[in-house]
């Protein structure tokens, strides 16, 4: 077996087929809710439930597969039987849901030797429903079969009895009344057996010619992105964005620096003109930052917790991307976007030079020192201690980076998701969120093919760069407690269609002595995304995320993009 198969007989999907390849899918969830797997419109098909059943995979038998109702309001209806809970299905077996609502058939391809289609069961007791149309389907069933074998169906008459009954007619006629009105009664017969005639053939010919439309109509129906993929056609960009952009969620975050035991915001020390003269015995014209010569190569801000009047607080507020990869809601992004702390931090551009302290914090080694531009909060290395004598300044161990802020907001929604921190790479700039919403999320399968790679390949990225035009949804609240009218912004990804422009290895099964700057990554041929694309995904044209962005260079007027190899996102995941 390689796919599941649903024909739809009835309901806004009706004579429509959909087709589930078993490697991604173990489950199909059937409603109208936007995240189940087969989705019902929400208006025409309103018996159905927001998550109305649901087929699996049995876990006892390797080609076996459970139906299971989910609570349903209208209830869920097998081979006309209604079910409570879980039961088996076979290939050919139908499914509806609620009484005369959207019905199916379940089928496998290609299917079992062993899996013969399951006798079909009628409750006697209730007439069809219309929508199942049987009287219409009944009478070109059976057309077809007289015509075949001559046989009369079940419930009709057949021609011998209507030219039987025209002759008792007509001898009846001669016997009672004249030539003429017997003459006129053959006349009849024969009329009534050519109108007869014409309706049988007419019914036969109506019942084929629907049946063949009909089968064509499916089989051109079927060419979903599934059976491009089983034809070995590849995806287009648009094809992957239409399946896989609502696993592409938009990060919002603000974060801060602070004391592990007092809660307290760590600052950056910017010291007035009279407390630089009272310390250290030097005249500057205004407030100041302060560094400390960590080494003879590191230099990092003096941070303290007694906020001063000019000192600024570590921390930041920044936008991102993710990409959900597993349904109950898993997220992976990158590290410096879910973990800022643990990234290079981006002194506000308006930090004016500053001067450098001695380890010890006693002397000025420097005047007019300019933000380093590689330090990262978690890898502090100053000593702390008293500045100067006089004042406590932070050491790493009191240290703390921590989310205030950490949303996800799902691709045309206007909702916030709180989403909280479960991991982050030491090695790579990849993180794993989770975000707890109710129902199954849209995931993305995820590839690793780092080691076959080639150059030139075509891969689609998807995300939310900062340069793309923002759209905003005016929210009008109906609460009587908070009636404020909110502004939000609307996530929309933007796809990119782009080339691997370069494959950068650390080492390699041939060369264990090779070493790159950045590690392992993947080059991209474009400079189209950006700041706020950090953490989107990488697809290759199968539609499988082989990367996630994360960086961008500029040299010589050149601009490139880089990604993480999606291996270093999969070691979060169990199993894979």
């Amino acid at each position: 077996m390689e796919r599941m198969i649903i024909k739809h007989l009835s309901g806004s999907k009706a004579n429509q087929v959909e087709e589930f390849a078993l490697r991604h899918h173990n489950e199909l969830v059937f409603g109208r809710d936007t995240s189940a797997t087969v989705k019902y419109d929400p208006d025409r098909d309103d018996l159905v439930g927001r998550q109305h059943a649901k087929i699996t995979r049995d876990p006892s038998s390797p080609e076996g597969f459970l139906l299971t109702d989910l609570n349903s309001t209208n209830g869920t209806f097998y081979n006309k039987q209604r079910i409570s809970g879980t039961v088996k299905i076979n290939p050919g077996d139908s499914v509806q849901f609620g009484p005369g609502g959207p019905e199916f058939v379940f089928d496998v391809e290609p299917r079992p030797n062993n899996f013969a289609k399951a006798t079909r069961m009628v409750d006697a007791s209730k007439p069809p429903m219309p929508q199942t149309r049987m009287v219409e389907t009944g009478a070109s069933a059976m057309s077809a079969s007289a015509g075949a074998s001559g046989v009369k169906a079940p419930g009709t008459v057949g021609k011998a009895t209507v030219e039987r009954m025209i002759s008792q007619t007509v001898h009846e006629t001669k016997s009672s009344q004249t030539k003429k009105f017997g003459i006129i009664g053959a006349v009849a017969a024969i009329v009534v057996l050519v109108l007869f005639g014409a309706v049988i053939g007419g019914a036969y010919w109506y019942s084929s010619s629907r049946e063949s439309a009909l089968k064509d109509e499916m089989a051109g129906k079927t060419t979903d992105l599934e059976k491009k993929l089983s034809e070995g056609k590849g995806f287009t960009a648009a094809d992957i964005n239409d399946k896989y952009g609502k696993s592409v969620v938009y990060f919002e975050a603000a974060w801060r620096l602070i004391n592990t035991a007092e809660q307290a915001q760590a600052f950056h020390a910017h010291f007035s003109p009279a407390e630089v003269k009272a310390l250290f015995k030097a005249d500057v014209g205004a407030p100041i930052p302060l560094y400390v010569q960590v080494d003879a190569n590191t230099i990092e801000p003096v941070l303290r917790y007694s906020k001063g009047a000019s000192d600024r607080p570590i921390g930041g507020v920044h936008s991102g991307t993710g990409f959900i990869v597993t349904n109950d809601g898993f997220v992976l992004t990158n590290r410096h976007v879910a973990a800022a702390w643990m990234s290079v931090y981006n002194f506000p551009p308006d930090t004016p030079p500053g001067i450098v302290l001695s380890a010890d914090y006693r002397n000025i080694v420097k005047i007019g020192q300019t933000p380093p531009i590689d330090w990262v909060p978690a890898n502090s290395q100053q000593a702390g201690g008293m500045l100067g004598g006089r004042l406590k300044v932070a050491s790493p161990a009191e240290l703390k980076g921590v989310n205030d802020t950490l949303d996800i907001t799902l691709p045309g929604k206007e909702s916030r998701m709180a989403a909280s921190l479960k991991q982050v790479s030491d090695r790579h700039d990849v993180a794993l969120v989770k975000v707890d919403v109710p129902g199954q999320l849209t995931k993305a399968e995820l590839f690793d093919n780092y080691d076959a790679l080639k150059k030139g390949e075509q891969v689609v990225v998807l995300g939310y760069p900062a340069a793309s035009p923002r759209t905003y949804g005016i929210i009008k609240s109906n609460d009587t407690f908070n009636s404020t009218t909110q502004m939000k912004m609307i996530p929309d990804p933007t796809v990119t269609l782009t080339n691997i422009g370069n494959i950068i290895r650390d080492s390699d099964k041939d060369d264990r002595k090779r070493v790159s700057t950045m590690g392992d990554v993947i080059q991209l041929a474009t400079s189209e995304t950006g700041s706020g694309n950090s953490g989107g995904p990488v697809f290759d044209m199968q539609g499988r995320v082989i990367g996630i962005f994360f960086a961008g260079s500029s040299r010589g007027g050149v601009n490139l993009t880089y990604a993480v190899p999606i291996r270093y996102g999969k070691e979060f995941l169990a199993g894979e």
